[in-house]
């Protein structure tokens, strides 16, 4: 696996599931410095630690609600702080409730729009000025299948948020490419992660079926379809969507 040393990453949502993976695949990739950004600051810390006893990745941990702007520029300012530069920025934090159309409000709807969709916004619109001045950076944003199937099972929202995530990342992909900024979108099948376990052993079933592998995709898997797109392996992809859901969509 290529090299990611000198390099420094925040990932968003990074205290479990796909985002963890991610953390542990760049540590293994010799990366330089990790910012693990989470809700959960004990969860976070928690994994940064187990980054730094088995690797030689400074890893920190940030606590912070990504959907909050005042948040956002703090855990940006604290890892500009700490490791002098960004080049990769994983935009995974988001959730998933299980709301049928009936029980849908405007508030749970912009609930579930400002976690998924303003957070992606709100770390990208921060970090770009630091990726410009550096003349480099890498952004990928995880969208979902949900964006091109709807919600299936979540939040109506859901699927919409992940939708306007793939139009974003296509407009700072041509914004910021003579920038040396490369930003792309991966679009994952059903994860065997935590949030997938939330849908209930059932929909887990339908979702296994769906696909002709016959089974989920494991948080392994994203994770090195994330390090494919901010390495020196995809020195030619941007505003890509890349599908990672063992052909339960073809699209």
């Amino acid at each position: 696996m290529n090299s990611l040393d000198s390099k420094v990453a925040i990932i968003t949502g990074g205290a479990s599931g796909i985002g963890k993976a991610v953390a542990e695949v760049f540590a293994e990739s010799r990366i330089t410095g990790l910012v693990i950004v989470d809700i959960n600051g004990d969860a976070a810390e928690q994994v940064a630690a187990d980054i730094q006893a088995k690797s030689d990745t400074q890893a920190i941990a940030v606590a912070a609600d990504v959907s909050d702007g005042a948040q956002v520029d703090a855990m940006v300012t604290r890892s500009v702080e700490r490791f002098k530069r960004i080049d990769i920025l994983v935009n995974n934090a988001g959730i998933a409730p299980v709301v049928r159309w009936a029980d849908v409000t405007e508030a749970n709807w912009r609930h579930v729009l400002d976690i998924n969709l303003n957070s992606v916004f709100l770390c990208t619109l921060t970090v770009l000025p630091i990726m410009k001045r550096q003349q480099s950076g890498r952004i990928v944003n995880m969208s979902s299948a949900g964006a091109f199937l709807g919600s299936i099972c979540a939040h109506p929202a859901y699927g919409a948020s992940k939708a306007a995530m793939i139009a974003m990342t296509k407009s700072v992909a041509k914004e910021f490419a003579t920038d040396g900024i490369l930003v792309n979108a991966i679009a994952p099948g059903s994860i065997d992660t935590p949030l997938a376990d939330s849908f209930g052993e059932a929909q887990k079933e339908s979702f296994r079926q769906a696909s002709p592998m016959k089974r989920q995709g494991t948080a392994r898997e994203l994770a090195d379809a994330v390090w494919y797109l901010v390495s020196d392996r995809s020195t030619y992809v941007t505003g890509a969507t890349l599908h990672v859901n063992g052909a339960s969509l073809l699209v």
